[in-house]
């Protein structure tokens, strides 16, 4: 189990809260609209471009491209607006993050005359 760690800061970089955001939105609407392409792939009208329904191998195709892009779209309004939020809640109070280390191996430690 992975040991959770926990740190005071003032405020998120717009940079951190953007990266953050965008990325769970953009991986996630991707997956969904996948899942949503396959049952294109089997005639099901679900995917609408220019008011056209897409289709089969092509919906498959499609999906994941539709996905980002409306996961970006939504992404980059709500990292804003999370951001705008922030910003006024640090104004009054520290925020405490919980995290989970990277932990990479530690080189190995090499004794004087050991070679």
């Amino acid at each position: 189990m992975d040991k959770a760690e926990t740190l005071v800061v003032q405020r998120l970089k717009l940079g951190t809260v953007f990266k953050v955001i965008l990325t769970g939105n953009i991986f996630g609407f991707a997956i969904l609209a996948t899942v949503i392409g396959i049952f294109s792939l089997f005639g099901a009208g679900v995917i609408k471009w220019n008011d056209q329904y897409i289709t089969g191998f092509k919906g498959l195709i499609a999906s994941p491209f539709i996905g980002i892009f409306v996961g970006l779209i939504i992404g980059i309004f709500t990292a804003l607006f999370t951001y705008i939020g922030l910003r006024l809640y640090a104004m009054f109070k520290p925020m405490t993050i919980e995290y989970v280390a990277y932990m990479v191996d530690p080189p190995p430690i090499i004794k004087p005359g050991s070679f």
